[in-house]
């Protein structure tokens, strides 16, 4: 819990997100919901998009937990495991036809998506990092392309290389949680139509993502980078510091004022 609470105090001081970013745990059948959880079915009365309580849990701070009766789009009921792949979906018939030209085109972007076993997990737990009081499997944190420069800085930092994402178009939970889960691998995800409708992700907002394994020599990133000097948020505009340009009027009024103060 130390950990967490230092992993906040870094994204806050050195990245500067304007929402608070998301702690994800995915818990198997029978894993104990932790006490102050809204269930979107029974908070709500009806089931909400998972990409809701992203936003729910980022822009007002509130911890969700989600099960079956609490996933409101289809699709991802059969990505998380909550139900088995329809055979129809494997054969391309859910990207086919509004995001494939054909049924063959549409199981090539299916099985792009990266998907959850069947009965694996039974719940998923969403909460703001600064209210988190249980041990994580992944952080989600929203930000500017700026700020996801400065984090992929700290990233790389203590292991080198380049984050590789996959961009698939739709699906983008998969993408933040899934993936990241799956491959313990940092991950930069594009908010898809779905969450923009339903999460509402501003225009300049994307996803990074951490395992929790990760989290430390993320942080001795971030901040040694910080501090080196090498870049910083927010970064420094060169033209903040040249000489400007103006009208010639307005130049000769410097030069008067000048030659004023001299007499």
């Amino acid at each position: 819990m130390e950990q967490l609470k230092e992993l906040d105090v870094v994204l806050r001081d050195y990245i500067k997100p304007i929402t608070s970013p998301i702690a994800v745990k995915l818990l198997p059948k029978g894993g104990a919901v932790p006490p102050k959880f809204k269930r979107p079915s029974e908070a709500f009365g009806h089931p909400l998009a998972l990409c809701q309580g992203f936003g729910l849990a980022r822009k007002y701070g509130w911890s969700m937990a989600y099960q079956l009766e609490d996933m409101a789009c289809g699709p991802s009921l059969s990505f998380f495991g909550f139900m088995e792949v329809p055979e129809w979906q494997k054969e391309g018939e859910l990207a086919y036809p509004p995001y494939a030209k054909t049924k063959e085109i549409g199981v090539l972007s299916e099985n792009a998506i990266d998907k959850l076993p069947f009965g694996q997990i039974e719940t998923i737990l969403l909460a703001p990092l600064n209210r988190t009081e249980f041990e994580p499997d992944l952080i989600l944190i929203y930000a500017n392309t700026a700020q996801i420069a400065r984090m992929v800085q700290g990233a790389l930092y203590c292991e080198g290389g380049a984050i590789k994402p996959s961009f698939a178009g739709r699906a983008a939970c998969t993408s933040d949680i899934i993936t990241t889960y799956k491959t313990q691998a940092y991950n930069l995800i594009v908010p898809d139509g779905g969450e923009r409708m339903f999460g509402m992700p501003g225009d300049d907002e994307m996803v990074f993502a951490t395992p929790i394994g990760k989290i430390g020599n993320l942080m001795e990133g971030i901040v040694t980078t910080h501090k080196s000097g090498v870049a910083r948020y927010p970064y420094p505009h060169f033209g903040l510091r040249v000489r400007p340009e103006y009208p010639e009027k307005y130049e000769a009024m410097v030069v008067m004022a000048k030659e004023g103060k001299k007499s």
